[in-house]
């Protein structure tokens, strides 16, 4: 079940145009921006009821924008990354099930910030897959 959520989250990130660059792990090199990296897997499973277990999937996405070049403008990075932010919230919210992966999901804890050492804004979002499993 992870991995084809993972997979719809994938899929679903690189139909936003505004993104050059989609992975799945943690990638050390970063030759285009901006680029989204989906990490930090978490997974829960609580007992809702005696036939149902309620399984919760949830992934960090990492927006990377470099802000190093003189010819980039750190008001137009903050504002496309605002407007990434939108773009992944509105995407989720317009295909709730990814398809008919999950019964939910729920983007939360968006935030933009600077990162001083890597020259970067990171954007950092949490998706949240609900999964429910009806026992016999």
């Amino acid at each position: 079940m992870n991995k084809d959520i993972l997979n719809a989250i994938f899929a679903k990130l690189e139909t936003i145009s505004k993104i050059s660059e989609v992975f799945k792990y943690n990638k050390g090199q970063i030759d285009n921006y901006p680029t989204a990296i989906i990490s930090n897997f978490r997974g829960e499973k609580e007992r809702t009821s005696v036939k149902t277990i309620e399984k919760k999937y949830k992934y960090t996405v990492k927006i990377y924008q470099e802000i190093k070049s003189e010819l980039r403008d750190i008001e137009a990075n903050e504002d496309l990354m605002l407007d990434i932010v939108s773009d992944i919230d509105n995407a989720f919210d317009t295909d709730d099930s990814l398809g008919g992966v999950v019964d939910d999901i729920n983007c939360t804890n968006a935030m933009v910030f600077e990162d001083r050492e890597l020259l970067m804004l990171v954007a950092e979002i949490e998706i949240t897959c609900l999964k429910l499993k009806q026992l016999t």
